[in-house]
């Protein structure tokens, strides 16, 4: 499922972060990985330069990769790299899409930028352009044990939507390759208009309550029958709270990863990125597992 792996570099210490977390995808899932450079014309008369940097990471990663996937001697992970020239955002999503990539993972600096890998400009315009799921490193802000970390949690805030639950698909296969314990977070609101003086809106919240909880539990089961170590949360919320009660629990639960659909309307449309998703990248450290599913036969838009 996630068998080839595109990691776009620009050259920066600060996009180099996402490598920790590729170095252990590819060691413990046996996945391939491509670095993908765009330069501008600029860049390119240095194109030498900017060969020997890939070069350097091909081998650093391919070494990494290997012991941390506690591979045999004669067991190696494929990884290469593609220098391309033009506009970085459509050369990634173009590329990702020709050479099927997997995943996509690429540093985000959060709110200001890492060169052109800015929320704001490329790792957004990806996001928007594909339907390939993409993880995200918020390298400005990040914990400082980035390089000691350990894959072995995710963190899921699930809607009461089919579209939120394309996730749990990656989910399931990431826990049972990584070995993750999986906590599935799901809040019902409680902000209805007269909750408190009249009987009709307090059945309604009840019977709100009750389907959300029930919604939860059967997604527990399913999980767990598939052989996934998986709990679940369950909390009274307002609409607009979610996002950073995700921030404040993947923080203090030491997460290795919050993952989570990028669209698909639950309550309120919380779930579009724009708001939810991009309020949890910005304003957390805790790195996204991202997927925005699009409908068959529609075309991602950029």
């Amino acid at each position: 499922m996630l068998d080839k792996i595109l990691v776009p570099l620009d050259g920066s210490e600060l996009a180099e972060v996402s490598i920790w977390y590729v170095e252990g995808f590819a060691g413990r899932l046996r996945s391939s990985v491509t670095l993908l450079m765009v330069l501008t014309p600029e860049e390119h008369l240095s194109r030498y330069m900017y060969d020997c940097y890939m070069k350097e990471m091909v081998k650093r990663i391919a070494a990494n990769a290997k012991e941390r996937g506690k591979l045999k001697a004669d067991e190696e992970i494929k990884v290469d790299y593609k220098i391309l020239q033009g506009d970085p955002a459509e050369m990634i999503t173009d590329f990702a899409n020709k050479a099927k990539m997997d995943l996509i993972v690429m540093s985000t600096q959060g709110r200001s930028g890492i060169r052109r890998w800015a929320l704001g400009d490329v790792a957004n315009k990806v996001l928007r352009a594909t339907a390939k799921p993409v993880m995200l490193i918020r390298a400005k802000g990040a914990k400082s044990d980035v390089y000691k970390k350990t894959l072995n949690k995710v963190l899921v805030p699930v809607g009461g939507h089919k579209k939120n639950e394309l996730i749990l698909k990656y989910v399931t296969y990431m826990a049972n390759a990584l070995d993750l314990k999986v906590t599935l977070f799901h809040t019902w609101d409680k902000d209805v208009d007269g909750i408190y003086f009249n009987e009709v809106a307090l059945k309604r919240l009840r019977q709100r309550k009750k389907r959300s909880e029930a919604y939860l539990k059967k997604m527990e089961e399913t999980m767990k029958s598939k052989g996934v170590n998986v709990e679940s949360i369950f909390k009274p919320s307002m609409a607009d709270g979610t996002a950073d009660e995700v921030i404040e629990l993947a923080e203090k639960g030491n997460y290795s990863m919050v993952a989570m659909s990028t669209s698909g309307r639950s309550t309120v449309g919380r779930w579009l990125f724009g708001s939810y998703a991009e309020k949890v990248l910005q304003d957390g450290s805790t790195p996204l597992f991202l997927i925005r599913p699009v409908k068959r036969g529609s075309k991602p838009k950029s």
